[in-house]
């Protein structure tokens, strides 16, 4: 393998599958058995690997092909010295990234390169055909990412294959999931929601999905689109009482692990489906605890503020100051103007004390985090609207002597300019026209 040289394989004269697979004739220290010694296998396959390296860092992808033949067949070669299965899923991957650049790859490239690794490193053999699945969705190939995730749920190779249970459970759930995916090719196809309901091939699929999904979805784990596929199917049959247990033990049960998508999945479900508020807001004060700076805390302070309680009100309040210490929300005009109105009813309903006591609380990291001189100037050359609404909310808990308020005014006393005098332009012209039209009619 010292002796590999680019130069040995002309560029033009192989094809982007012969680059990876042609003989490579390699010269081999070896024992007395004629078998390759150990240390010939790591110093050769060192360097080897150095210089695939460079090829790929200097993206010359027709010469890392070629070293990266000679490094498999030397893996081919040793197959009694142990191979890592970083070592070997390391391989599989660099393989897959060299013909994702060499020009004019074709699916047939990669599926090649798939069978031969899949052989070569089984112990990454189900990981191997998980991704060679997605591989072939994404080049449309729905029918062969199918037999290949057959292939991988019915492999069997002694310890090596339980080893790999977590990866033949996935291969599981996306066997379900396709079957999802052809269900909702079948529906797009057929013309009217009646009729598809009546397709029987459709239902067939519908009934091999629900089984995988239903299976895999009882696990505990992370399994979204599983649900949200499941949950679909459920709602196409009007199925809504199973849809929605679905969700609940998604969200709930104790046994799966922290999912904020699982209490968003249920709160739009109960919302589609026209659930009363107090369900709603159930449902977002659970997400709330899990995450505080979640979009949907606008639509928890609504629903709050739609209720007209006191003690909703008050939360609502809260809710929406927890949400503007968070960075990702600190220049958002919605949730500001949210806070604004509400400190305005708060006032209306004679809970100035209350605000007062909240405010009180924030008010040194609130002045630090939104207040600060450079902040004015940014937000006064950036979104004066924002600086506008910031002041408003200022005034509202009686800050009334800050120089963030300054800027603010002195942008109205110039809006307010401005507007007088495009008032005091127009005026004029429509005086000038009033003027020719009376000469006119002299």
């Amino acid at each position: 393998m010292d002796d590999i040289e680019a130069d040995d394989f002309p560029q033009d004269e192989l094809t982007n599958r012969e680059l990876v697979k042609s003989p490579v004739n390699i010269e081999l220290w070896t024992d007395d058995k004629g078998v390759p010694t150990e240390i010939f296998f790591i110093k050769s396959n060192r360097k080897c690997l150095k210089r695939l390296r460079d090829a790929m860092l200097l993206h010359n992808w027709q010469e890392a092909a070629v070293y990266y033949n000679s490094y498999i067949q030397a893996l081919e070669a040793r197959n009694s010295i142990k191979v890592h299965p970083t070592a070997s899923e390391i391989t599989w991957r660099i393989g897959t990234e060299i013909l994702r650049h060499l020009p004019n790859a074709t699916a047939e490239d990669f599926n090649a390169v798939n069978e031969q690794l899949k052989n070569n490193g089984v112990k990454n053999f189900s990981k191997i055909c998980l991704e060679h699945c997605f591989h072939l969705l994404l080049n449309g190939q729905m029918e062969e990412a199918k037999r290949q995730l057959s292939v991988g749920e019915s492999w069997r190779y002694g310890n090596f294959s339980i080893a790999q249970g977590d990866t033949k459970k996935l291969i599981h759930a996306y066997s379900g999931f396709m079957d999802y995916l052809i269900w909702c090719k079948k529906k797009s196809s057929t013309a009217g929601t009646d009729e598809a309901s009546r397709n029987n091939e459709m239902h067939s699929y519908f009934r091999h999905a629900s089984v995988t999904l239903k299976d895999i979805i009882s696990q505990p784990g992370i399994w979204d689109p599983f649900v949200l596929g499941y949950v679909n199917m459920l709602e196409f049959y009007n199925d809504e009482d199973g849809a929605l247990q679905i969700l609940e033990n998604y969200a709930y049960n104790k046994d799966f692990p922290t999912n904020p998508n699982a209490h968003v999945y249920l709160y739009q479900f109960l919302k589609r489906h026209n659930a009363p508020d107090d369900r709603l807001i159930g449902s977002l004060r659970i997400l709330r605890t899990v995450v505080p700076s979640h979009e949907l805390m606008l639509d928890l302070c609504s629903l709050l503020l739609s209720t007209r309680l006191m003690c909703d009100l008050e939360e609502a309040f809260s809710v929406s100051m927890d949400l503007l210490e968070f960075s990702s929300w600190k220049n958002d005009m919605k949730a500001w103007s949210c806070l604004l109105n509400i400190i305005k009813l708060l006032k209306r309903k004679k809970r100035k004390t209350f605000v007062l006591k909240e405010w009180d609380a924030r008010r040194p990291l609130w002045f630090s985090f939104h207040f600060r001189i450079h902040y004015a100037r940014v937000d006064l050359m950036e979104n004066a609207s924002l600086l506008l609404i910031k002041s408003d909310v200022l005034k509202a808990l009686g800050e009334r002597f800050l120089e963030y308020r300054r800027y603010a005014q002195n942008l109205k006393r110039k809006s307010e300019s401005k507007r007088k005098e495009c008032a005091l332009r127009k005026s004029k012209k429509r005086k000038v026209k009033k003027k020719r039209k009376d000469e006119d009619q002299m």
